[in-house]
């Protein structure tokens, strides 16, 4: 079975993407992206697959893996007898890896990272004795601000490039170079919506645009991103209202109509799921923090 091609939701403004992840499995089929991937368990524990090779992996436990690079995580069975439990959790970072290795490119005390991420074509699991100091530093990135994280992010690479004890999981490394068919499609999905989302977006359209019914779109988008489509247009919109809230000028409702939003309450209903807070909660936030 040839590893599937996966799209990591990102935003447009975004150069690192961080997700908490608490679901009952891991993303099921192998699959690679051409994002960098960093990820620490925090539940689970089971079977690792790298391009060539398997490993077991357990919570506490942090891995690399390059651009391009087949990999997937499988929880064993076992682990929790008590179904009601998350058997996935964890936090996983995704960058460009050439964008961050070019704006590296003229300082030489950033050598090791340019190393670092060379050598994670092969997969990497950070040894034990730096786990504690880099989840630390993992866990602290969701709550930092989009210039925070990329500072807290270079910390974190430079931390696991002074482990004398890293593990290589693969043997041969071979990023995958085949252009599957469906990569185009899920791009210009991705491109209409970051370009479109303070407008009226319906399902039917966004499926015309990749010659698909609505049914079909919507089972393609799902497994291709892990979200659903209205998910990720929500997560937009409410990314997009963030960034307007944090400036003066703009009030509560220029921010609601100005990100695709017709009426206030849906507004303030995926504001507070996405955020965890109100519009006025966040305004007040970011004065604080000034």
């Amino acid at each position: 079975m040839n590893p599937l091609h996966f799209k990591v939701p990102s935003l447009k403004e975004e150069t690192i993407r961080v997700e908490c992840w608490e679901l009952e499995n891991f993303f099921e089929p192998i699959h690679f992206h051409e994002e960098f991937q960093i990820t620490l368990i925090l539940e689970g524990g089971g079977s690792l697959f790298v391009s060539d090779s398997f490993i077991q992996f357990k919570k506490g436990e942090i891995y690399m893996f390059g651009k391009n690079l087949p990999h997937v995580f499988r929880n064993s069975k076992h682990e929790f007898p008590n179904s009601s439990l998350k058997k996935a959790r964890a936090i996983s970072v995704f960058f460009s890896q050439d964008v961050l290795k070019h704006s590296l490119n003229d300082i030489p005390e950033a050598h090791a990272i340019k190393k670092l991420i060379d050598f994670a074509v092969y997969g990497i699991r950070v040894s034990e004795n730096r786990q504690a100091i880099i989840s630390q530093k993992l866990t602290d990135l969701p709550n930092k601000s989009s210039f925070e994280r990329f500072l807290g992010l270079l910390e974190v690479l430079e931390c696991v490039s002074k482990d004398n004890n890293l593990e290589f999981i693969s043997c041969l490394g071979v990023p995958i170079r085949t252009v599957q068919e469906n990569i185009p499609k899920i791009n210009k999905v991705f491109e209409y919506v970051r370009n479109h989302y303070n407008e009226k977006i319906t399902l039917e359209h966004v499926a015309n645009l990749v010659n698909m019914s609505p049914t079909a779109f919507c089972r393609f988008f799902k497994y291709k991103s892990q979200k659903t489509f209205s998910r990720f247009l929500i997560e937009v919109r409410i990314a997009n209202a963030c960034r307007l809230i944090s400036q003066d000028d703009f009030n509560t409702s220029e921010c609601c109509f100005s990100c695709g939003y017709n009426n206030l309450s849906n507004f303030h209903k995926h504001f507070k799921s996405i955020t965890g807070m109100t519009p006025l909660e966040f305004r007040k936030s970011i004065l604080n923090a000034a």
